[in-house]
């Protein structure tokens, strides 16, 4: 098991926005419907995220 260094950071950080959606396209399941869409256009705000599936 790794021992904790103490040197924490945000996730993300240092990205830009546009690294940061290519990074979740990048690790979204391809199984998904969406996967092709992942991360794209969207704002960040909750109310004009996608609807959840009943697929899990």
């Amino acid at each position: 098991m790794s021992q904790p260094t103490g040197d924490v950071h945000a996730a993300g950080e240092g990205l830009s926005d546009q690294e940061m959606v290519e990074a979740v396209a990048g690790q979204t399941d391809s199984a998904s419907e969406n996967a092709d869409e992942a991360g794209k256009d969207w704002n960040g705000d909750p109310g004009n995220a996608p609807a959840p599936t009943d697929e899990a």
